[in-house]
């Protein structure tokens, strides 16, 4: 058993250093679609601002290369994207440019959020909470969400949730290729601590049939939705509802997503 990383302000940055080369292929089959949907109906039924809010700003966390910002983006919203991983952002830049939009991009760990804005929608989607392994890490995001919410605003996060890590990911290996790039996933629980490692393998196309090879290490743990709910309760949230999966439903013990929303 191999143990806790410690999580370190350089941790988290060198996660997706390599991954941005691959992860939008890798993410293809991800409905980016219905992600938008699914967030736009919880802030309508969530926030202060049913009809319009003040400002249609979004703060988007752990924003990645940005395709969930573009797509909110052509829905009109003002877009403001924060992540670690320079190279990400990179590639969100070279998306959100063409579309002619107000958008911002930081470079920032989440544990040091700081933007001189508050926004009526916060997100951080794609299980990006699950990379941080202290709980105390989670209060502090959680508290700095808060702080950068407008009063009404709310701010929406997924986890991957024990099930889905217990009985889906397990200690099991996946693999896939696609048209520039494939990867070889391997997962190792360490129960006792609720964490998951995952030794990944990328091949990413080169130069014509050359492909080169790096690998990395991913640490995620998960969170029981009580104790999510107790440490947003911490950061000042008065309301928190969770939700299973894209349903409107309260989270169930086999749901393998769980959406919250945090009111302001």
């Amino acid at each position: 058993m191999g143990s806790m990383p410690s999580a370190g302000k350089d941790d988290l940055s060198q996660v997706y250093r390599d991954f941005a080369l691959v992860y939008d292929e890798m993410m293809r089959e991800l409905d980016y679609p219905a992600w938008v949907e699914h967030v736009l109906y919880l802030y309508q039924h969530h926030t202060a601002f049913p009809e319009k809010a003040p400002v249609r700003s979004l703060l988007d966390l752990a924003c990645g290369t940005g395709s969930f910002m573009a797509l909110m983006q052509e829905k009109g919203w003002k877009v403001t994207g924060v992540d670690q991983s320079s190279s990400m952002l990179a590639i969100a830049d070279e998306k959100l440019r063409p579309l002619k939009g107000d958008y911002r991009l930081f470079a920032q760990d989440l544990r040091e959020l700081a933007i001189d804005e508050q926004f009526p929608l916060i997100t951080c989607l794609c299980d990006s909470l699950n990379y941080l392994l202290l709980a105390g890490d989670l209060q502090q995001v959680l508290s700095l969400i808060y702080e950068h919410l407008l009063p009404g605003g709310i701010g929406i996060v997924d986890f991957n949730s024990a099930y889905k890590y217990r009985e889906i990911l397990g200690d099991n290996t996946f693999c896939a290729v696609f048209e520039n790039s494939a990867y070889i996933w391997s997962n190792y629980l360490e129960p006792a601590a609720r964490l998951c490692r995952m030794e990944i393998d990328f091949f990413h196309r080169d130069t014509g049939e050359l492909f080169r090879h790096f690998q990395e290490t991913h640490w995620q743990r998960w969170y029981e939705p009580a104790e999510i709910q107790e440490l947003a309760e911490k950061a000042g949230f008065q309301q928190v509802s969770c939700f299973g999966g894209f349903t409107h439903r309260p989270c169930q013990p086999e749901d393998e997503r769980l959406f919250f929303v945090f009111s302001k």
